[in-house]
């Protein structure tokens, strides 16, 4: 985990060297509120496996939702920024040991995210931008599938607080409107608890770790 989130955060600091090479010019202001509506896609680069069942994993499947965020700029280089979005719903995979029983749950999430920003100064179109912060992360609707239903399995999953990385840029392209681009990185692990009824069996404080890299094309307006 912490060399993941190293190198991640390595990716973002040689992105914003590169980004101060550039030439210094007026771009977002004080005050300034810029908001911005898109597809976002959830890619979970993470697993999971389920105690007392040897050879066991879980995955979860990519996503896409609608994706909302804003960001109000306290200076003219530093923003705050809240990501909010459309519940994401995301398949569960059953593999190793347990791959016969395929897909094997889903779960809905919400990712509401704050970050602070850094903005850098490259001109009155081109808005490139850096930022870190907390990600909480609430899963609901969990519901199991296939054979695990039959079965009467029962899934349950935990909320999620972990550090969330991020690198942007928008382009304003005409009376302040402009198109944008974002990624994140998100440390989200979660403790899972299953039971089955009919074989009388629980599992509980299963840790699986999600760490999505999460991706938005939105358009967006300045105020």
């Amino acid at each position: 985990m912490k060399t993941k989130i190293t190198k991640t955060i390595s990716a973002l600091v040689l992105a914003g060297s590169a980004l101060l090479a550039l030439p210094a010019a007026n771009a977002y202001q004080a005050g300034d509120w810029i908001v911005r509506a898109g597809a976002a896609g959830v890619y979970p680069t993470g697993d999971g496996s389920i105690k007392g069942i040897s050879g066991s994993k879980v995955e979860a499947d990519s996503a896409w939702s609608l994706g909302i965020n804003g960001t109000y700029m306290a200076t003219d280089n530093f923003g705050i920024e809240l990501l909010a979005a459309w519940p994401f719903t995301h398949d569960i995979k059953c593999k190793g040991s347990i791959s016969a029983l395929g897909t094997c749950a889903e779960t809905k999430h919400l990712p509401p995210t704050l970050t602070a920003q850094y903005h850098f100064n490259t001109g009155p179109n081109w808005h490139p931008f850096l930022g870190i912060g907390l990600n909480y992360t609430y899963f609901f609707d969990e519901e199991t599938k296939g054979d695990l239903k039959s079965a009467g399995g029962d899934l349950s999953l935990d909320s999620s607080w972990g550090l969330a990385l991020e690198a942007g840029l928008d382009y304003e392209f005409s009376n302040n409107w402009l198109v944008g681009a974002q990624v994140y990185w998100m440390d989200i692990d979660t403790d899972a608890t299953l039971k089955i009824k009919d074989l009388g069996f629980k599992s509980s404080g299963n840790e699986v770790s999600i760490d999505p890299w999460v991706y938005m094309i939105s358009i967006g307006y300045k105020f």
